[in-house]
């Protein structure tokens, strides 16, 4: 077996049970990469000077993602031929893996100043600058980059995306609309816009916008999420009610799909279910502190429709059949007296279970 051979053979061993997921093709464009660096190795071996040798295996180790390596090959690279536009572009590319975020736009900006004219490389800047939160500046870059190349949806994109984070609402639904006249089948697009539309106060615009993002991709949940607020707007709860639990089944992960659920439930007084889904949210961002506020409002709410009409109360708690403390209905119907600050009530209400 040759050194290349066993050197595969040893990788592929060592990350079987991660592949055991991964798609066959998967598989085979990771050994054609390793491959690769391994034949770019032989050329260094061979040639210690050749750049572009370098440069092609960091461009190998950036899409196997071992970060590190690859940003010592495109630092190699540089060294070699400093003027080598690409290089500088895989290093700003991987220190943005990395984070490393005021090296990666310093490595940029030494690509633009080496190829001004290069409208794919004023947009990586753009987006690094966003990245960064400098909207200003990245809005300058993407303006550059369509200046050079007016036809790339994607810039127009990022360029909206940059304006609706300035709360410049109108130029953002513009640069939106100007990616979707190029590529009016991107929903991410149609979402964006929607999304711009909402922050205007311009909830049926919104809406328009997410259901063209929903008919173009059907599964795309956050868009089911936002329709749903848009709806909600609207003052079409149970439209929304039912927007949102779709956002929900498709991806049950998204914490602000719960939180306004939750939030429309108990706005329909239906506190059961909206403490259910509050809870949710709060598991899944404990750090949201308004999911936290809601489920204590929801709390409150409950026990004041409970303090206003105990018997309907109960009533409707023995209906739903869904006790809060997860006891049996039985043990949270037992009666007691209970005393609040500002007068006495006797209702029925959940004891400790240890009587």
């Amino acid at each position: 077996m040759n050194t290349f051979a066993a050197s595969v053979l040893l990788s592929f061993c060592a990350t079987t049970v991660a592949a055991a997921t991964a798609s066959p093709w998967t598989i085979v464009a990771d050994l054609d990469l390793r491959e690769a660096i391994y034949s770019y190795d032989k050329a260094i071996a061979l040639e210690p000077n050749h750049a572009l040798a370098h440069f092609q295996k960091g461009e190998a180790l950036k899409e196997l993602q071992q970060w590190s390596p690859a940003l010592a090959s495109y630092d190699q690279s540089i060294l070699l031929d400093k003027t080598h536009v690409a290089s500088h572009v895989g290093r700003a590319q991987t220190l943005q893996a990395m984070q490393q975020w005021d090296e990666a736009l310093s490595s940029y900006e030494q690509a633009t100043a080496l190829q001004p004219e290069d409208a794919f490389i004023h947009h990586a800047l753009g987006k690094a600058l966003a990245q960064r939160k400098k909207w200003d500046a990245a809005i300058a870059s993407f303006n550059r980059a369509i200046g050079l190349k007016a036809d790339e949806a994607s810039v127009y994109f990022d360029r909206g995306q940059a304006l609706h984070a300035l709360r410049q609402w109108d130029a953002a639904i513009e640069s939106f609309n100007q990616a979707i006249a190029i590529h009016p089948q991107d929903a991410l697009s149609f979402h964006a816009r929607g999304r711009s539309w909402m922050a205007k106060n311009s909830p049926q615009s919104a809406l328009d916008s997410f259901d063209k993002a929903i008919e173009i991709k059907p599964g795309f949940a956050l868009a089911h999420h936002e329709r749903g607020m848009a709806l909600q707007q609207l003052k079409k709860p149970e439209m929304a009610l039912a927007s949102f639990e779709k956002a929900i089944a498709l991806e049950p992960k998204i914490a602000l799909a719960h939180l306004h659920r939750g939030r429309l439930l108990k706005e329909m007084q239906q506190y059961e279910s909206a403490l259910q889904s509050l809870a949710q949210a709060t598991q899944l961002a404990p750090q949201n502190a308004q999911a936290h506020m809601e489920h204590g409002g929801t709390l409150m709410a409950s026990y004041k429709a409970m303090v206003a009409q105990p018997e309907a109360w109960m009533a409707k708690r023995q209906a739903d059949g869904m006790p809060r403390f997860g006891r049996p209905m039985q043990l949270a119907l037992q009666p007691f007296v209970r005393t609040t600050y500002s007068q006495k009530l006797i209702f029925s209400a959940p004891t400790t279970g240890f009587e």
